[in-house]
């Protein structure tokens, strides 16, 4: 990071987009997409599993609020941030179809 992005505020950088951010704001970049995002339904399992990877690994650089709604989407179900302190069994359960009913549903 430069001098003259530390002395105007800026004391990280997007592992995503590599510009200096603000923590406390977020990279603008990232939440841009995030505003314009495709739906997780129009995206391949691929495209979604890259993504995932792509928040879960990477350094947070948007709001909280923002990163989890969005990896909730690409799961395609609900999560407990505990899931998130393995990022590739998160991934490896991504991967895997998602059940209709659960034992506890009944």
């Amino acid at each position: 990071m430069t001098q003259r992005a530390m002395a105007d505020g800026l004391t990280s950088e997007c592992d995503i987009h590599l510009v200096p951010i603000d923590e406390a704001r977020g990279c603008t970049y990232c939440l841009r997409f995030l505003a314009s995002a495709p739906k997780a339904g129009e995206l391949t399992l691929l495209q979604r599993l890259d993504e995932l990877e792509q928040w879960l690994t990477a350094r947070r650089s948007v709001p909280t609020e923002a990163l989890y709604e969005r990896i909730e989407e690409l799961a395609g179900r609900g999560i407990s941030l505990h899931e998130l302190d393995d990022p590739d069994l998160f991934l490896r359960r991504a991967q895997r179809p998602s059940r209709q009913t659960d034992y506890w549903d009944w």
